[in-house]
């Protein structure tokens, strides 16, 4: 009997948790030029033995002018020249099993950074993990069997604060439509300036005439570059009337301490949109 391992790749970005299989915590590392070192822990919540490995790569998300998210990966952009450090970190262990409920302190060094100015660099941290594959046995049968295996890469960031560092958002102009579902869509495009992403939250709050929140839509996100932040809300029990769109740009997230995040003064710009 030859026995097939059918693998099937489910890839996750930026997720934090996979239920019942391999989790891991936290789901953003900070290092600086004063701690060239990080840990973080993979724990295995399954009923079976896991194979994980640790691979880094370089990636962003990137919004676009309709301010529709993408996730850009490419080594070879000048982009990636500027910013990764991909090839500059090591795990230490890269390659293990764990028994179900095992966990395992993953350590994670960079080096070779003396060519790197004052600024915020990037990495991927990709953890593949999957049941551990039983040995091929051979017999003098025919017989063909196939076990579904699922192999799930869960790819947190990795950030690098090399001397000062600083970041900021101006605002450049806030449009409103309605789209064709019917919505409410706010677009905000903005310039990102500094050394540094923008990690923090932006909200977009709706107030009727008598200054009342009638909705609101805070969003904890990364903006690498400048960009497009798109909202939408659904309106249509809403009152004619003109209401008041404030956008805010806050350097505070709550699943990221205050002291790893890039800080910067908070920004707020308004713009009104009358239903009719």
């Amino acid at each position: 009997m030859y026995r097939f391992i059918l693998s099937f790749q489910l890839l996750l970005l930026l997720a934090p948790t996979i239920v019942a299989q391999v989790t891991i915590a936290p789901t953003n590392l900070f290092l600086d030029s004063n701690t060239r070192f990080g840990t973080y822990m993979v724990i295995n919540g399954s009923n079976e033995v896991q194979e994980v490995s640790v691979d880094f790569l370089f990636a962003y998300n990137n919004a676009d002018a309709s301010g529709d998210r993408s996730i850009i990966q490419d080594d070879s952009s000048e982009i990636a020249k500027t910013y990764s450090i991909a090839d500059r970190l090591r795990a230490f262990p890269q390659n293990f099993t764990l028994t179900p409920g095992q966990r395992q302190v993953i350590r994670l060094r960079i080096s070779n950074t003396s060519d790197l100015g004052p600024g915020t660099y990037w990495s991927r941290i990709k953890t593949t993990s999957q049941k551990q594959a039983p040995p091929i046995e051979l017999t003098s049968d025919e017989i063909v069997s196939a076990q579904i295996g699922i192999i799930i890469e869960q790819v947190t960031g990795l950030y690098f604060k090399n001397g000062d560092v600083s970041t900021g958002i101006e605002v450049e102009d806030i449009s409103s439509s309605i789209n064709e579902k019917d919505q409410l869509e706010i677009l905000t495009s903005f310039l990102r300036t500094g050394n540094s992403p923008f990690l923090g939250t932006v909200t977009v709050s709706l107030k009727n005439s008598a200054g009342t929140v009638v909705r609101e839509a805070p969003v904890t996100t990364t903006y690498f570059f400048d960009g497009v932040h798109k909202q939408t809300f659904d309106i249509d029990d809403l009152p004619p009337g003109t209401y008041s769109i404030d956008v805010e740009f806050e350097s505070r997230r709550d699943d990221v301490p205050s002291t790893d995040i890039v800080q910067m003064s908070t920004v707020t710009k308004s713009s009104t949109y009358t239903i009719r």
